[in-house]
């Protein structure tokens, strides 16, 4: 009885983090360049059940399986759909969209890990292109990281008066080309690592690809709001069973205690 109590609650506990994820996803859906979650359940391996009656006349216990019993599922990992997500048109110098054909693309950008210094610090990658122009003239994310140019240099644009091609070379509005973005795709996603505020770590650096940018354009998040909804629906309904069959248990368990249990 209660291995089943335990197949229920660790279930109810998958079905909370999968709600918390879902619940994440639909708060950011107008993030700028936000991946959604998916959630991936698994279930525990499964137990071996083994005939245990024996035979009242030879004493024998047969030998056989009678089959296997499930013993409850987890929530494994929650890993982003780097699906394009939905365009909005903004004006903006400082807003960039890309697209690939090759694959999933990405800026490069410089994480501070430093107080701020700009020294210390990683390369990162991020697929939201809103940046800002700080009083250095160098192009940043919301964040303050520095965006970095095809050759890991901060890409000094000036002011907000440059424009970027759609092969993403930048031109000041004095007509000064400062250089390329450094733009990179990859098709394999599965070695990104999520970091922070939609910043991603590949174990190797990303390769340069054929990437096209439109500028004044920013891509918002890729959540599918109304199917995010229905899952956190079902999510919920699945929950409640499981709280029942909880409930089912824990009424049983009473009474075997106040009257299986009780002595005459």
């Amino acid at each position: 009885m209660l291995r089943g109590m335990y197949t229920a609650s660790g279930a109810m506990q998958a079905l909370q983090r999968q709600q918390e994820m879902l619940s994440n996803n639909l708060a950011n859906a107008r993030t700028p360049g936000f991946r959604a979650d998916q959630a991936s359940l698994r279930t525990f391996p499964e137990m071996m059940i083994h005939q245990a009656a024996t035979n009242e006349r030879t004493g024998i216990r047969p030998a056989g399986n009678v089959g296997t019993l499930a013993t409850g599922v987890f929530m494994q990992a929650a890993t982003p759909n780097f699906a394009p997500g939905s365009i909005t048109e903004t004006g903006n110098a400082t807003d960039l969209q890309i697209s690939s054909i090759d694959g999933v693309p990405m800026f490069t950008i410089f994480h501070n890990t430093g107080e701020g210094t700009g020294i210390e610090g990683e390369t990162l990658y991020t697929t939201n292109g809103q940046f800002a122009v700080d009083g250095d003239g160098i192009l940043r994310t919301t964040d303050g990281d520095q965006v970095l140019d095809e050759d890991g240099n901060f890409m000094n644009v000036g002011n907000d008066d440059f424009k970027v091609s759609p092969e993403g070379v930048v031109t000041r509005g004095n007509g000064e080309q400062v250089g390329r973005l450094g733009l990179v795709t990859t098709n394999n996603t599965e070695q990104l690592e999520r970091v922070e505020n939609g910043l991603y770590r590949a174990p190797e650096a990303l390769a340069q690809g054929n990437v096209k940018v439109d500028q004044g354009v920013l891509e918002l998040g890729n959540v599918a709001i109304e199917q995010t909804m229905a899952e956190m629906n079902a999510g919920l309904r699945q929950f409640e069973a499981n709280q029942k069959v909880i409930q089912a248990y824990d009424r049983t368990a009473e009474k075997a205690v106040s009257e299986i249990g009780r002595v005459r």
